[in-house]
């Protein structure tokens, strides 16, 4: 959490502001490093945005804590924190997430939000076969499977009902159950080349051969709604045991309807639903499962949720093919708007295949912009070089060929000496996978890498926002790592140097007024009142606990329990006693007992134990350590400020 915070702290985005042409000159030095006018100013803005009267102290405050950052991060590279491989490994694994949004097209990633978002309001029943592709099919045999494909197309075509066709051809598991009918889908839950042909047609129509990472697809469209949303539900699931007799049958059906029953008679659902359901998945969570759309459940489990309009309604056990449910609604929701739903899409668009066009378009682009060329003749001599060996993980590029250009980009020559450094680092390639495949991604990846790096190395040199938002990240690092090591673990792991500081600064962790006192339960209220007699008397009062219950209690019988009660003077606990405050209360019933509270003293400003408050007193701990450790960091690096600089930004937030 803390490096969220320290990393999040510096790195919010907005628009960049020039305040002057000096903007690049020095505005403050901390020790060896030195900190622009332009950087100032940035950090000062994304800062202070919620800050709409600036004023010269609000800027001096300011720059009081943007020192103490400085400081800091300066600590840490004296320390060599920046040198070390966790730090360059970190940094890179948040380069490479920061430059994402630059390396991809944006017209063609808009285009696919509103694409997707389009998508998403419509529903749409399809029915397909499948024609399974080999991984190593070789081109010859894709042909044959596309011919194959489009032969099968030809039968429906002709005028054979779909369902008869796919029973007999298609290769998905599926078909037997379904006839090929993949029931309602929207956008993303289907291989994007699918969706798109799907989304595509026209009721009724067939598709052409479609091609995706499963194999050829023959697709036909059935229907088109309007989205019908999600909803959340719980369900109790009871379940048929595998190859279930009819009275294996009948009795998971009266088991269902045994626990509907108490349902209706409004035992809670969540403790139903962890008792009985057979889901493990969802059973601990009182039965809830996540938000869900069409295409997601069996059609009987989706039919029936879907039916359910108002939150708390329930339905009658519904049988599906894993057994029988009892669902309740939760929530459901319809599709929100374009900006509402942008994130969601964002996420998915980055984890679905189609979120690699716009970066591929970028490439594109790049290589047009900065001239591209290939060697074919050199590039198909590398097609030809790859043998088995590829498989061990122990394949060389042939020295004799290690010179020789494949590609020009950007005025440099790449050489296949290069190139096969790629296979030559890999793990053994998968079995299965032809070499023309395995060097011809090589090749298309080596490039793309070669282009992003390109264009990376530009944004650095050209693009202000990129350089500071990728320096911040640096330096955010560099501050949780020097903060964690001087101060937080430091701090939390210093057990003797914690109960000291507890002790040198007790009167700061004190309780307000505390009574201190004995509760007193009995069975029954003829004892409690006898026990309540004693209490007040003198002579009860020197009892001691044990003494005074055995006056009470037998062999056979526990009549009479006293606990020690240590509160808050305004705590419910001793509110409830009326007159608590006479040193002893009436006697209250309290569910099926008898109780009463003698108080024995109150006490204000009583020390709080280091147990108790061990994680504030660690916190406090931590601020007095920093300050100690800002002292002589002030010592250690030298901080000079630009005055008439300075002074400049303030005259122009004025």
């Amino acid at each position: 959490m803390k490096r969220v915070f320290f990393i999040g702290l510096v790195t919010l985005i907005s628009a960049f502001s020039v305040f002057s042409q000096n903007s690049n000159e020095t505005l403050i030095t901390v020790g060896n490093e030195t900190v622009t006018r332009n950087e100032f100013e940035r950090f000062y803005l994304k800062n202070n945005q919620m800050v709409s009267d600036v004023d010269k102290k609000s800027l001096d405050e300011y720059l009081d804590l943007f020192i103490i950052y400085k400081l800091k991060v300066a600590e840490a590279k004296a320390n060599g924190i920046d040198k070390t491989s966790e730090f360059q490994t970190e940094l890179d694994s948040y380069r490479k997430q920061l430059i994402q949004p630059y390396m991809v097209d944006t017209k063609t990633e808009d285009r696919l939000i509103n694409e997707a978002y389009e998508r998403l309001k419509y529903e749409i029943n399809a029915s397909h076969i499948l024609i399974l592709v080999p991984k190593d099919a070789t081109p010859e045999d894709t042909l044959t499977l596309y011919n194959k494909t489009l032969q099968i197309r030809d039968r429906i075509i002709d005028g054979e009902p779909f369902e008869t066709v796919a029973r007999a051809t298609s290769d998905d598991a599926s078909v037997n159950r379904n006839g090929g009918n993949l029931g309602y889908f929207t956008a993303f839950q289907m291989v994007y080349p699918f969706e798109e042909a799907a989304y595509n047609l026209e009721i009724g129509n067939v598709s052409m051969p479609i091609k995706t990472s499963y194999g050829y697809h023959i697709i036909q469209l059935n229907d088109k709604r309007p989205t019908i949303g999600q909803v959340k539900v719980a369900h109790i699931m009871i379940m048929n045991p595998k190859d279930a007799t009819e009275e294996q049958m009948a009795e998971t059906k009266a088991k269902a309807e045994s626990i509907y029953n108490l349902v209706l008679q409004n035992e809670d659902f969540a403790e139903l639903a962890k008792k009985h359901s057979q889901d493990p998945g969802s059973a601990r969570n009182g039965g809830e499962l996540p938000w869900f759309g069409s295409g997601r459940m069996v059609p009987e489990f989706e039919s029936a949720a879907f039916s359910l309009t108002n939150p708390g309604e329930i339905t009658q056990p519904i049988q599906s093919q894993f057994g029988w449910h009892i669902i309740k609604l939760i929530d459901r929701k319809t599709i929100g708007s374009l900006n509402e739903m942008l994130p969601e899409i964002k996420t998915k668009l980055a984890r679905d295949e189609r979120g690699k066009l716009g970066k591929e378009v970028f490439v594109e682009k790049i290589k047009e912009k900065y001239g591209f060329e290939i060697n074919a003749d050199v590039l198909h001599t590398f097609y030809g070089l790859l043998d088995s060996s590829v498989y061990k993980g122990s394949w060389q590029m042939p020295s004799q060929y290690k010179n020789k250009k494949v590609f020009i980009f950007a005025k440099n020559d790449y050489t296949l000496g290069e190139l096969g450094k790629r296979i030559e680092s890999q793990k053994k390639a998968q079995r299965g996978i032809p070499l023309y495949t395995i060097a011809k991604n090589t090749f298309s990846n080596f490039v793309e890498d070669v282009v992003i790096a390109y264009e990376e190395k530009q944004l650095l040199e050209n693009n202000l926002d990129f350089y500071y938002l990728l320096k911040e990240y640096n330096d955010g690092i560099l501050l949780f790592e020097i903060m964690d090591q001087q101060v937080w673990s430091k701090a939390a792991n210093d057990t003797e140097g914690i109960e000291k500081f507890y002790n040198e600064n007790i009167e700061r962790y004190t309780w307000e007024e505390r009574v201190h006192a004995k509760l007193y339960k009995a069975v029954d209220e003829k004892t409690a009142k006898k026990a309540h007699k004693l209490a007040k008397s003198r002579r009860g009062m020197r009892y001691d606990d044990a003494t005074f219950m055995s006056k009470f209690n037998n062999e056979t019988d526990t009549l009479i329990t006293i606990e020690p009660l240590v509160t808050l003077a305004s705590s419910q606990q001793v509110k409830n006693h009326n007159n608590w405050n006479k040193y002893t209360s009436p006697v209250q019933k309290q569910d099926d007992i008898f109780t009463f509270i003698r108080v024995i003293k109150t006490v204000t400003n009583e020390p709080k134990s280091l147990n108790e408050i061990k994680g504030q007193v660690i916190a406090d701990y931590q601020e007095h350590i920093e300050k100690k450790w800002l002292d002589e960091l002030r010592k250690k690096h030298s901080v000079t400020i630009n005055k008439v600089l300075y002074n400049d930004i303030g005259s122009n937030l004025n």
